[in-house]
């Protein structure tokens, strides 16, 4: 098994329960805009996530246009995470898909 694809509309449904969103861009790109709810997560804390999120939650990872979210997805999936979605379209999609 691998990580999920999870298009905008989905994650707008998934959003109405209990589900993680971490956000894999820079820092700078995260403070100009993010997905409501969503974690900056950078490779120095990405084992500190991981030890203190429970894996039963859905997790979304998203990036700039849902390419480097994939690696991620997968990585975190290898971790544990039992539902783990890369983003497509990332960030920008999100933005798109709220004008």
């Amino acid at each position: 098994m691998s990580f999920k694809h999870l298009s905008v509309a989905q994650l707008k449904e998934m959003k109405k329960g209990e589900v993680n969103i971490i956000d894999i861009r820079d820092a700078q790109s995260f403070a100009n805009g993010s997905i409501e709810n969503s974690v900056l997560i950078n490779n120095q804390i990405i084992d500190q996530y991981i030890n203190q999120t429970d894996f039963d939650i859905p997790l979304v990872v998203c990036c700039y246009h849902g390419n480097s979210s994939q690696g991620a997805a997968q990585y975190l999936f290898d971790q544990g995470f039992k539902e783990t979605f890369s983003l497509d379209g990332g960030y920008e999609q999100w933005v798109l898909s709220n004008q």
